[in-house]
């Protein structure tokens, strides 16, 4: 049983992670309702984000329903979405060890980016446990997540809405932290190992074909590369 004093803890430390998986989240409902047209799209809005905690995959999967993407291709493309998480989870081995299987595995599944920062954080009150306060966290966070997304789903089924430039909202915030982490000199050199992957995958490949083969050239480039960014983040 997790104490009323850790629950608040964890509250408050989430009211930030609130503010932005409810407008990201209404933004994917409304896309999703806008382009898939099912008098159940609300029903489906709570299963896909109960089901699936991460904002980048929300919005791909309208485009994968729409288009009818081949399972293959949404495997490899939710692996190298998400392995970043793996990479998260590895400095948390230890928090985790020792607990029972059904909390582990929900702990792991609902790591995201804002998730992951609280509980390295972990403002655990006195007295209170480390384990129950990360639990609350990653439990009110997704309770967020879900609830954005099927308030967008809802309000894009029952009211009319121009969902042009929607899809984008993602890749905005995504250059908006890419801009932001870009003022430090030592995140510079993997963004431009991003940018090069981008563009070599869009010369090889078609705009609808080059996404996959991209990250693992990004990927792949990370991992050979990794001592000496490493090194350079260390002599920074």
């Amino acid at each position: 049983m997790i104490k009323s004093k850790t629950l608040k803890a964890a509250f408050i430390a989430s009211l930030p992670v609130l503010m932005g998986y409810l407008a990201m989240g209404i933004a994917a409902g409304i896309l999703l309702a806008g382009k898939i047209d099912r008098p159940d799209i609300s029903f489906w809005a709570f299963i896909t984000s109960a089901t699936t905690i991460s904002g980048a995959l929300q919005f791909a999967i309208v485009d994968w329903i729409a288009q009818q993407t081949p399972i293959l291709d949404v495997i490899l493309l939710t692996l190298f979405l998400n392995i970043r998480y793996a990479m998260y989870g590895l400095s948390l081995l230890e928090r985790f060890r020792g607990i029972g299987f059904l909390k582990k595995s929900y702990l792991i599944w609902s790591l995201t980016d804002e998730t992951y920062a609280l509980e390295v954080e972990c403002k655990v009150p006195a007295g209170g446990n480390p384990l129950n306060y990360c639990l609350a966290v990653a439990a009110f966070d997704h309770l967020y997540w879900i609830t954005g997304v099927t308030l967008g789903a809802l309000t894009g089924r029952l009211l009319p809405f121009d969902n042009k430039g929607i899809d984008f909202a993602m890749t905005a915030l995504f250059l908006v932290v890419l801009t932001d982490q870009c003022r430090e000199r030592k995140n510079r050199t993997p963004a431009l190992i991003g940018a090069a992957a981008a563009v070599i995958g869009r010369i090889f490949f078609s705009v609808d074909n080059m996404l996959i083969p991209a990250m693992i050239l990004m990927t792949v480039t990370f991992i050979i590369l990794r001592r000496r960014l490493e090194k350079g983040i260390c002599n920074e």
